[in-house]
C-alpha cells in the first residue's frame, strides 16, 4: 500500500484502507475521471436508447425454441437432479475475508432453509409417447427433401438437418430436390411439392410471417413454414425434438450422441412466435447468424435472400432527432427550430420544436430520402434525444396540454409524418419512443397505422416483481395497456440487466417471465430486451440471462424454472444445484420483504444482507467443490460467483458517523480482494462493469474512497451544526438544527441512485445529465469554528472553490461556490446548488414563495410527486423572486435565499418518492467562461422551528 499512497494521495488525512496498515494521504490521478463520468452518464436513459449512429449495435443473444411440453433434456449432467444441502463440513467458512461468526453462519443457514426451491425431480418423461424410428442402430433410410426452388434459408435449414444428424448419430442423410420413389421415408423441408404430395398445405394466414407447421406422417416428417424464416425456425425445433440439441451459448451447442432416434407419431402443430421482432443486446454471438437463427433472435438487416433467414430491419431505434435537423446545421440561422425554455431558444441539450411547420417539412423530406435509400428497412426511427428540455413555446405547450402529456407534440408529429410518408411507402413504419417525458399516452389521440411506439420500462419501475402485480409497476402497467389500445404496432424496450452495476446480483428471472406473458396478452409486436452489449462479456449470469430472455420471447408459456435448471445443468454440470439454489434464495428475499429492484439498483438496495451473502458464498463453495476436478467447469462456477464479490465491494451495509469520521459498516472487500476481482475480469477478457466507462481498473481507483473511512469536518454556531465530507465532493452531508436535534438533509439513503455519492448539499456543474463537481474528492482549508473552504478540480478541468460559513449569531448557513476556467479555451457551463432535503413526511412537506411575476405559491408536494422524474420547474417569471421556504413534519422551516439576477430557474423533484427526500435545485444562467473567468453562485439557508421568527 505504500506505493499506492505515493501515487494516489489526496490532500487530507483518511483512515487506512482495509487490509492496509497505516493512515495515508491520497490523490487521484486523471483516470479517476472515467469512473465517475460513468456514474454520471448512467443517470440518463442509459440503457435506453442506443446511439445517434443508427441505433443499438446488432449484438449477441442466446436463446432457443424449446417446446414447453418436451421433457427435460437427456444426458443430464446433474445426475439425479437432487438439490444439495449446505452443511458446515461441505461449505467450510463462507468467506475468508469476512470470517463469519457462528451466528452469521446460522443466519445463512436459516436464509437457505427459507429459500430452497423444491428438489428437482430429474427427468420428467411423462406418459409414454409413441414414436416411429428415423435412425435405428446407427442406420437410416430417411432422406431430406427440399425443393429446387426453395428459399436460401430453407436450403440452409436442410443442411442443418443433415449436419446435426451426422453429429448426433454418425448418419449422413442425403438431401434430394425431387420426391423419391414410393416407400422412401422423407424429412420434408419447406412447402414444396413433397409437402403437397403428403397433403400438407398450411393456410398462410395460420403461419403469419415467421410461423411453421410440423407434422408427423409416419414414416415421414414435414416442416413447412414461411420461406423467409418460418421453415428455418421449424427445422431447429425439429432438431431439438428429435435429437435433443440445445444452443445454449456461443461455441456451446449440446449435441447428444445416439444410435437410435425416434419422433413422436402424433405430432401435428402450427407454431408462431409470441412476437414478431425479438432482440437482446449481449456481446455474443455478435454477428454470427449461425447462432442467431437457432435461438430465434431476428434483429438485424438480413433480407429474404439471406441464407440464415429474413430479419425485419430497422433504421435506428432511438434519439434520432438530430439525423433530421441538428443544432450544428440550423441553430445559428433558425433557432426557432429548437426548444424554447424559459422564453429562450437553447442549443445545448435541446430537442426540436415540433409545432414549427418548417420542421415538419424538413423532417418529411429527409425521412423520405432515408426510406428511398434503404429499401429493405421496415421501420425508421424518429424520437427525442436522451434528456428532457422539450420545447415549451406557446404552441408546443398548448398542444401538450391538449393531449395531457409532455409527449403530445412528438406523437402528433409522428402521426403527421406517417400520413405523409405512407402515401409514398405504405408498408414502412415510423418508430418513436415512449420514454421519460413521452411515456404517458396522449389523451384523445389514436396513433397512425404506420407508427410504431416503443414504450420503455424505465426506472423506477420494478424488475424484481411482475408488471401485472407490483405496485411499483402500476403506472407502467396502466400506460402499457393504454398504448396497446391506441397503437397498431407496440414495441417494448425492456431492460433486463442492472446498468449501473453489471455484476450486481439481480433477481429478475421470474418477473421477466411473467412480464413477457403480459406483453403477449396485450398484443406487443416487438421486444427489445436490453442487456449489456459490451464486447468481452461478463456481468451477472450474462450467458444464462439472454438465453432465458430469447427462449421466452419466442414462447412465453414455457416454465421459467425449468429453463433455468436445464441451462445450469448443461453449462455448469454437477455444480448446477447450488447455483440454482442461489437464484431462488435471492428471489425469495426480494419477494418476502417486498424489495423493489430497477435498472440502476445498487448493492445497498437492502436484499444483500449479511446472512444472504454468507449463504451465497457457502453455496458457491459447495458448487466449486462439486466440480473441483474439472478445470473448465470450475472456471465457469468462479465466473458465476463474481457478483457476490462485487456486492461486497460496495458499502451495501451503509455507513455511520462517529468521532469525526464517516465509517463504512462491515462486510466489504479488502484491497487484495478488489485486485483479485480485477485480475479475474482481465483474465476472462471482461472489459466493463457498468454501462459507461466502467473499465476493470476503475474498481481499484474507486476503492480509494470506498475502502477508507472518510474524515468529516464540522462547523457550528449556537443554532446549527454542519458536517462536511471533503472526500465525498466536499458535500455538507448533515445540516442539523441543534435546538431540536433534527437534521434537514437526507443522507445514508442506500437505495438512492448514486449511493454513496449522494445526500446533503452539493454543487453540480454542467448540464442536466452530464455534470461534474459532485463526486470529485476535495480538500478542506481555511477551517475555523464556523467556516471552511473546499477546493478541487472537476474531471472536466474546472477549478471549484466552495466556502461554507455559519452566521455569527443567526441560524443561517451561507454557501458561496465559484467555478473558474483555467483552460486556454472558452468553456460553456452552468452551476446549480443541489440540496437533498428531509424535512419530514415528503408528501406533506410544503414550499412557499412569491414568484417574479408576483404570484404567491404555497403548496405541498402533490404536484411535484405527480411530475415523477421531471418534478416541477419554475422558469422565467414563475421563478421564486430571490427566496423560497420549505417546511415539514419535523417542525422546521428552511428558507433558501439567492441573488435573483444570478438564478435562471429552480427545480423541485422527488423521484422515486419511496426515498422520502426532496431534491431542491437552484440553477445559474448558462455562461461562456473565457480563460481565467469565474462563475459564482451564492445562497444562504436559514433554518428555524416552524413559527419561530
Amino acid at each position: 500500500m505504500s506505493h499506492a499512497r505515493d501515487l494516489l494521495g489526496w490532500g487530507g488525512p483518511v483512515a487506512s484502507p482495509r487490509g492496509g496498515a497505516s493512515r495515508g494521504v491520497f490523490a487521484f490521478p486523471s483516470p479517476f475521471l472515467f469512473l465517475f463520468a460513468s456514474l454520471v452518464l448512467a443517470a440518463g436513459c442509459s440503457g435506453g436508447a442506443g446511439s445517434d449512429s443508427g441505433g443499438v449495435p446488432d449484438v449477441a443473444d442466446p436463446g432457443g425454441l424449446t417446446d414447453p411440453g418436451t421433457p427435460d433434456v437427456p444426458g443430464d449432467p446433474g445426475g439425479d437432479g437432487t438439490m444439495f444441502d449446505v452443511s458446515p463440513d461441505a461449505a467450510g467458512d463462507a468467506s475468508d475475508a469476512l470470517e463469519p461468526s457462528d451466528a452469521q453462519e446460522q443466519d445463512a443457514a436459516d436464509a437457505l432453509g427459507d429459500a430452497l426451491p423444491p428438489d428437482d425431480p430429474g427427468f420428467d418423461e411423462g406418459p409414454p409417447v409413441p414414436r416411429f424410428p428415423i435412425v435405428t442402430a446407427g442406420v437410416s433410410d430417411h432422406v431430406i427433401v427440399v425443393a429446387e426452388d426453395a428459399s436460401p434459408s430453407e436450403r440452409t435449414a436442410a443442411n442443418e438437418v443433415r449436419d446435426y444428424f451426422a453429429q448426433a448419430t454418425g448418419v449422413e442423410l442425403p438431401i434430394m430436390h425431387e420426391i423419391p420413389e414410393d416407400g422412401v421415408p422423407m424429412i420434408v423441408v419447406g412447402m414444396g411439392p413433397a409437402a403437397q404430395s403428403l397433403g400438407v398445405e398450411p393456410d398462410p394466414a395460420d403461419l403469419g410471417e415467421q410461423g411453421f407447421l410440423v407434422r408427423a406422417i409416419p414414416p415421414h416428417v414435414v416442416i413447412a413454414g414461411t420461406p423467409g424464416a418460418g421453415t428455418m425456425y421449424g427445422v431447429h425445433r425439429f432438431i431439438e425434438t428429435a435429437l435433443g440439441v440445445r444452443w445454449i451459448a456461443p461455441g456451446e451447442t449440446i449435441v447428444p450422441q445416439a444410435a437410435d432416434v425416434g419422433y413422436p407419431e402424433d405430432l401435428d402443430r402450427v407454431v408462431q412466435p409470441d412476437v414478431l421482432w425479438r432482440s437482446t443486446s449481449y456481446a455474443w454471438p455478435g454477428q454470427d447468424p449461425a447462432f442467431r437463427a437457432p435461438v430465434a433472435r431476428n434483429a438485424g438487416n438480413a433480407g429474404p435472400a439471406h441464407p440464415w433467414g429474413l430479419e425485419p430491419a430497422h433504421d435506428g431505434r432511438a434519439h434520432s432527432y438530430v439525423w433530421y435537423g441538428s443544432p450544428d446545421e440550423f441553430f445559428d440561422t433558425h433557432p426557432e427550430y429548437f426548444s424554447e425554455i424559459g422564453g429562450v431558444r437553447i442549443r445545448e441539450e435541446t430537442q426540436l420544436c415540433l409545432t414549427n411547420p418548417d420542421v415538419l417539412d424538413i423532417v418529411t423530406e429527409r425521412m423520405l430520402a432515408r426510406m428511398e435509400a434503404r429499401p429493405g428497412v421496415r421501420q425508421h426511427n424518429f424520437s427525442q434525444k436522451d434528456w428532457y428540455n422539450y420545447c415549451q413555446c406557446e404552441h408546443c405547450s398548448a398542444m401538450n396540454a391538449q393531449y395531457g402529456t409532455a409527449g403530445g407534440t412528438q406523437f402528433w408529429f409522428v402521426n403527421e409524418l406517417a400520413k405523409r410518408t405512407s402515401q409514398v411507402y405504405p408498408d414502412k413504419l415510423i418508430g418513436t419512443l415512449a420514454y421519460m417525458y413521452t411515456e404517458e399516452p396522449p389523451q384523445g389521440m389514436v396513433m397512425h397505422p404506420n407508427v410504431a411506439v416503443w414504450l420503455c420500462h424505465m426506472y423506477p419501475s420494478c424488475d424484481s416483481h411482475p408488471i401485472r402485480t407490483c405496485e411499483e409497476n402500476a403506472d407502467y402497467k396502466r400506460r402499457a395497456e393504454a398504448w396497446s389500445q391506441i397503437s397498431d404496432h407496440l414495441y417494448m424496450w425492456h431492460y433486463i440487466v442492472d446498468f449501473m452495476h453489471y455484476y450486481n446480483p439481480f433477481p429478475n428471472f421470474f418477473a421477466l417471465a411473467d412480464n413477457l406473458r403480459f406483453y403477449k396478452e396485450i398484443g406487443v409486436e416487438g421486444l427489445y430486451l436490453q442487456g449489456m452489449g459490451h464486447a468481452g462479456g461478463g456481468g451477472e449470469f450474462s450467458l444464462l440471462r439472454p438465453y432465458f430472455a430469447m427462449q421466452l420471447a419466442w414462447d412465453s408459456s414455457q416454465d421459467p424454472d425449468r429453463l433455468i435448471r436445464n441451462w445450469l445443468k448443461d453449462y455448469h454440470g454437477a455444480a448446477w444445484g447450488p447455483i440454482h439454489q442461489w437464484i431462488h434464495l435471492l428471489q425469495d428475499k426480494v419477494d418476502s420483504e417486498h424489495i423493489h429492484m430497477h435498472l440502476y439498483t445498487n448493492p445497498a438496495q437492502g436484499y444483500l444482507t449479511e446472512d444472504v451473502v454468507v449463504a451465497g458464498e457457502a453455496l458457491f463453495d459447495q458448487a466449486e467443490a462439486l466440480v473441483a476436478n474439472d478445470p473448465m467447469l470450475l472456471a465457469r462456477v468462479q465466473v458465476a460467483r463474481m457478483p457476490l464479490k462485487y456486492a461486497r465491494f460496495f458499502p451495501r451495509n451503509g455507513y455511520r458517523i462517529e468521532d469525526g469520521w464517516l465509517r463504512w459498516n462491515d462486510g466489504m472487500l479488502t484491497y487484495s480482494d478488489v485486485v483479485d476481482f480485477v485480475d479475474q475480469m482481465q483474465s476472462n477478457g471482461f472489459q466493463t462493469m457498468r454501462e459507461s466507462q466502467g473499465a476493470a481498473d476503475t474498481m481499484t481507483l474507486l476503492y480509494l474512497i470506498l475502502g477508507v473511512d472518510q474524515e468529516i469536518r464540522t462547523i457550528r454556531n449556537t443554532h446549527l451544526e454542519v458536517d462536511v465530507v471533503p472526500g465525498l465532493a466536499g458535500r455538507a452531508l448533515r445540516i442539523t438544527h441543534r435546538g431540536t436535534g433534527h437534521c434537514v438533509t437526507a443522507y445514508d439513503r442506500r437505495a438512492a441512485l448514486f449511493y454513496p455519492f449522494n445526500g446533503g448539499l452539493e454543487d453540480r456543474i454542467g448540464g442536466v445529465f452530464e455534470f461534474f463537481g459532485w463526486v470529485e474528492p476535495g480538500a478542506a482549508s481555511q477551517v475555523t469554528e464556523r467556516g471552511l473552504t473546499i477546493k478541487f478540480t472537476t474531471f472536466d478541468g474546472l477549478e471549484v472553490n466552495r466556502r461554507y460559513e455559519l452566521d455569527e449569531s443567526a441560524p443561517i448557513l451561507r454557501v458561496t461556490s465559484s467555478v473558474r476556467n483555467p483552460k486556454s479555451s472558452a468553456v460553456e457551463t452552468a452551476m446549480r446548488q443541489h440540496f437533498e432535503a428531509d424535512l419530514g413526511d415528503l408528501a406533506t412537506t410544503r414550499v412557499s414563495f412569491t414568484a417574479r411575476d408576483g404570484a404567491v405559491i404555497d403548496k405541498d408536494m402533490t404536484a411535484i410527486l405527480a411530475g415523477q422524474r421531471e418534478g416541477e420547474h419554475y422558469r422565467d417569471q414563475a421563478t421564486p423572486a430571490g427566496e423560497w421556504t420549505f417546511s415539514g413534519s419535523k417542525g422546521l422551516q428552511m428558507t433558501q435565499r439567492f441573488p435573483d439576477a444570478d438564478v435562471d430557474f429552480t427545480w423541485l423533484y422527488a423521484y422515486p418518492a419511496s426515498l422520502g427526500e426532496l431534491e431542491i435545485e437552484t440553477w445559474t444562467h448558462r455562461r461562456v467562461l473565457l480563460p481565467g473567468e469565474t462563475l459564482t453562485l451564492a445562497a444562504e439557508y436559514e433554518i428555524r422551528p416552524v413559527g419561530n421568527p
